[in-house]
Protein backbone atom coordinates (compact mmCIF):
# COMPACT_ATOMS: atom_id res chain seq x y z
CA UNK A 1 0.00 0.00 0.00
CA UNK A 2 2.31 2.32 0.91
CA UNK A 3 4.63 1.50 -2.31
CA UNK A 4 1.80 2.72 -4.40
CA UNK A 5 1.16 5.69 -2.73
CA UNK A 6 4.95 6.43 -3.74
CA UNK A 7 4.56 5.87 -6.99
CA UNK A 8 1.23 7.93 -7.23
CA UNK A 9 3.47 10.76 -5.68
CA UNK A 10 6.04 10.55 -8.00
CA UNK A 11 3.95 10.59 -10.94
CA UNK A 12 1.90 13.82 -9.60
CA UNK A 13 5.29 15.33 -9.17
CA UNK A 14 6.88 14.38 -12.43
CA UNK A 15 3.61 15.87 -14.38
CA UNK A 16 4.05 19.33 -11.78
CA UNK A 17 7.40 19.69 -13.69
CA UNK A 18 6.82 18.67 -16.97
CA UNK A 19 8.68 21.52 -19.79
CA UNK A 20 5.77 22.82 -21.80
CA UNK A 21 3.00 23.19 -19.33
CA UNK A 22 -0.48 23.51 -21.39
CA UNK A 23 -2.64 26.78 -20.25
CA UNK A 24 -5.74 26.78 -18.94
CA UNK A 25 -8.13 29.19 -21.41
CA UNK A 26 -11.54 30.34 -21.12
CA UNK A 27 -13.85 29.47 -23.42
CA UNK A 28 -14.60 32.04 -26.30
CA UNK A 29 -17.55 34.09 -26.26
CA UNK A 30 -18.64 35.18 -29.28
CA UNK A 31 -21.14 38.36 -28.26
CA UNK A 32 -24.13 39.12 -31.31
CA UNK A 33 -23.62 42.62 -32.60
CA UNK A 34 -26.19 44.68 -31.30
CA UNK A 35 -29.27 46.08 -32.90
CA UNK A 36 -29.71 49.70 -33.66
CA UNK A 37 -33.59 49.99 -32.52
CA UNK A 38 -35.05 52.93 -34.20
CA UNK A 39 -36.51 55.70 -31.58
CA UNK A 40 -40.31 55.87 -31.32
CA UNK A 41 -42.11 59.21 -32.37
CA UNK A 42 -42.26 60.39 -29.20
CA UNK A 43 -38.13 60.30 -28.30
CA UNK A 44 -37.60 61.68 -31.55
CA UNK A 45 -39.78 64.69 -31.31
CA UNK A 46 -39.22 65.36 -27.66
CA UNK A 47 -35.60 65.22 -29.00
CA UNK A 48 -36.24 67.88 -31.35
CA UNK A 49 -37.98 69.92 -29.41
CA UNK A 50 -35.20 70.57 -26.39
CA UNK A 51 -32.92 71.83 -29.82
CA UNK A 52 -35.25 73.75 -31.01
CA UNK A 53 -36.06 75.33 -27.76
CA UNK A 54 -32.23 75.94 -27.05
CA UNK A 55 -31.88 77.09 -30.44
CA UNK A 56 -34.34 79.54 -29.30
CA UNK A 57 -32.42 80.75 -26.37
CA UNK A 58 -29.21 81.23 -27.95
CA UNK A 59 -31.15 83.43 -31.00
CA UNK A 60 -29.56 80.76 -33.32
CA UNK A 61 -32.46 81.71 -35.68
CA UNK A 62 -30.39 80.72 -38.68
CA UNK A 63 -30.46 76.82 -37.43
CA UNK A 64 -33.90 77.36 -36.38
CA UNK A 65 -34.85 76.97 -40.49
CA UNK A 66 -33.43 73.27 -40.66
CA UNK A 67 -35.82 72.16 -38.95
CA UNK A 68 -38.43 73.88 -41.38
CA UNK A 69 -40.92 71.71 -43.22
CA UNK A 70 -39.08 71.29 -46.96
CA UNK A 71 -42.66 72.27 -48.49
CA UNK A 72 -44.83 73.58 -46.20
CA UNK A 73 -42.82 75.97 -44.09
CA UNK A 74 -43.56 77.08 -40.89
CA UNK A 75 -46.84 79.35 -39.30
CA UNK A 76 -46.53 81.46 -36.27
CA UNK A 77 -49.70 81.84 -34.54
CA UNK A 78 -49.91 84.31 -31.90
CA UNK A 79 -51.70 82.01 -29.74
CA UNK A 80 -53.50 78.31 -29.93
CA UNK A 81 -56.15 79.45 -32.67
CA UNK A 82 -54.79 78.84 -36.22
CA UNK A 83 -55.82 81.47 -38.29
CA UNK A 84 -55.70 81.62 -42.10
CA UNK A 85 -54.13 84.83 -41.67
CA UNK A 86 -50.99 83.68 -39.55
CA UNK A 87 -47.86 84.19 -41.65
CA UNK A 88 -46.03 81.48 -43.03
CA UNK A 89 -42.66 81.48 -44.35
CA UNK A 90 -40.97 79.02 -46.34
CA UNK A 91 -37.64 78.32 -45.03
CA UNK A 92 -35.95 80.29 -48.10
CA UNK A 93 -38.27 82.97 -47.26
CA UNK A 94 -37.64 82.48 -43.34
CA UNK A 95 -33.93 82.97 -43.83
CA UNK A 96 -34.04 85.97 -45.98
CA UNK A 97 -35.78 88.13 -43.87
CA UNK A 98 -34.32 87.10 -41.03
CA UNK A 99 -31.87 89.67 -41.26
CA UNK A 100 -34.64 92.17 -42.81
CA UNK A 101 -36.45 95.02 -40.98
CA UNK A 102 -39.14 94.21 -42.94
CA UNK A 103 -42.27 94.52 -40.42
CA UNK A 104 -44.74 91.60 -41.12
CA UNK A 105 -48.41 91.66 -39.26
CA UNK A 106 -48.45 88.47 -36.77
CA UNK A 107 -52.18 88.33 -35.97
CA UNK A 108 -54.27 91.19 -33.04
CA UNK A 109 -53.46 91.02 -29.59
CA UNK A 110 -55.59 89.83 -27.15
CA UNK A 111 -57.48 92.19 -25.40
CA UNK A 112 -56.52 95.63 -27.29
CA UNK A 113 -57.27 93.86 -30.60
CA UNK A 114 -54.07 95.83 -32.39
CA UNK A 115 -52.03 94.38 -34.91
CA UNK A 116 -48.58 93.02 -34.01
CA UNK A 117 -46.49 94.12 -36.37
CA UNK A 118 -42.89 93.27 -36.11
CA UNK A 119 -39.39 92.25 -37.70
CA UNK A 120 -39.67 88.60 -38.09
CA UNK A 121 -36.18 87.99 -35.75
CA UNK A 122 -37.86 90.41 -33.34
CA UNK A 123 -41.26 88.44 -33.04
CA UNK A 124 -39.13 85.33 -32.40
CA UNK A 125 -37.06 86.99 -29.89
CA UNK A 126 -39.85 88.99 -28.06
CA UNK A 127 -43.05 86.74 -28.78
CA UNK A 128 -41.94 83.27 -29.24
CA UNK A 129 -39.35 83.16 -26.65
CA UNK A 130 -41.20 85.35 -24.14
CA UNK A 131 -40.12 83.12 -21.46
CA UNK A 132 -37.01 80.24 -20.97
CA UNK A 133 -39.10 77.65 -22.22
CA UNK A 134 -36.09 75.55 -21.46
CA UNK A 135 -37.14 74.99 -17.61
CA UNK A 136 -40.89 74.01 -19.03
CA UNK A 137 -42.30 71.49 -18.25
CA UNK A 138 -42.90 69.25 -21.93
CA UNK A 139 -46.43 67.64 -22.68
CA UNK A 140 -46.10 65.50 -25.63
CA UNK A 141 -49.20 65.46 -27.51
CA UNK A 142 -51.07 67.58 -24.61
CA UNK A 143 -52.00 70.81 -23.73
CA UNK A 144 -52.07 71.97 -20.25
CA UNK A 145 -52.48 75.74 -20.72
CA UNK A 146 -56.09 76.31 -21.28
CA UNK A 147 -57.50 80.17 -21.23
CA UNK A 148 -60.11 81.54 -23.33
CA UNK A 149 -59.10 81.21 -26.81
CA UNK A 150 -59.98 78.25 -28.90
CA UNK A 151 -57.23 75.25 -29.33
CA UNK A 152 -58.13 74.08 -33.15
CA UNK A 153 -54.11 72.61 -33.46
CA UNK A 154 -55.21 69.60 -33.96
CA UNK A 155 -58.22 70.22 -36.21
CA UNK A 156 -55.67 72.19 -38.54
CA UNK A 157 -53.13 69.97 -38.48
CA UNK A 158 -54.90 66.31 -37.40
CA UNK A 159 -51.75 64.22 -38.81
CA UNK A 160 -49.48 66.27 -36.84
CA UNK A 161 -47.51 65.65 -33.12
CA UNK A 162 -47.65 68.44 -30.84
CA UNK A 163 -44.95 69.15 -27.93
CA UNK A 164 -46.35 72.34 -25.38
CA UNK A 165 -43.60 73.22 -23.27
CA UNK A 166 -45.76 74.67 -20.42
CA UNK A 167 -44.94 77.42 -17.95
CA UNK A 168 -46.67 77.43 -14.96
CA UNK A 169 -48.34 80.82 -13.40
CA UNK A 170 -47.87 82.44 -10.15
CA UNK A 171 -50.24 82.52 -6.81
CA UNK A 172 -49.07 86.60 -7.44
CA UNK A 173 -50.94 86.23 -10.18
CA UNK A 174 -53.73 83.65 -9.58
CA UNK A 175 -51.89 81.69 -11.75
CA UNK A 176 -53.13 83.76 -14.54
CA UNK A 177 -49.69 84.25 -15.50
CA UNK A 178 -48.91 80.94 -17.45
CA UNK A 179 -47.33 80.86 -21.05
CA UNK A 180 -46.72 77.86 -23.59
CA UNK A 181 -44.69 77.74 -26.62
CA UNK A 182 -46.18 75.10 -29.09
CA UNK A 183 -44.68 73.21 -31.35
CA UNK A 184 -45.91 71.60 -34.32
CA UNK A 185 -44.54 68.66 -36.21
CA UNK A 186 -45.26 66.98 -39.56
CA UNK A 187 -43.35 63.91 -41.40
CA UNK A 188 -41.90 64.34 -44.25
CA UNK A 189 -39.62 61.94 -46.36
CA UNK A 190 -39.22 59.41 -43.49
CA UNK A 191 -38.53 62.63 -40.92
CA UNK A 192 -40.39 65.28 -38.69
CA UNK A 193 -40.02 68.50 -39.46
CA UNK A 194 -41.36 72.16 -37.84
CA UNK A 195 -44.35 73.04 -39.60
CA UNK A 196 -46.26 75.64 -36.98
CA UNK A 197 -45.12 77.64 -33.92
CA UNK A 198 -47.98 79.11 -31.27
CA UNK A 199 -47.98 80.79 -28.00
CA UNK A 200 -50.35 80.45 -25.67
CA UNK A 201 -51.25 82.22 -22.45
CA UNK A 202 -54.58 83.52 -20.60
CA UNK A 203 -56.69 85.69 -22.95
CA UNK A 204 -59.67 87.65 -22.33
Amino acid sequence: MRIKTLLLILVFYACSKSENPQPYSLPKITAEPSKNRESSPEQQITDLNKQIVEVLKLKDYKKLSTYIHPEKGVRFSLYSYISDQDKIFLKAEFEKYLESETRFTFGNKDGSGAPYIIPLFQYIKEWVFKRDFTKAKVNYNNFEGKGNTMNNIKQKYPGAITIENYMAGTVAYSYMDWNSLILIFEKYGGQFYLVGIANNQWTV
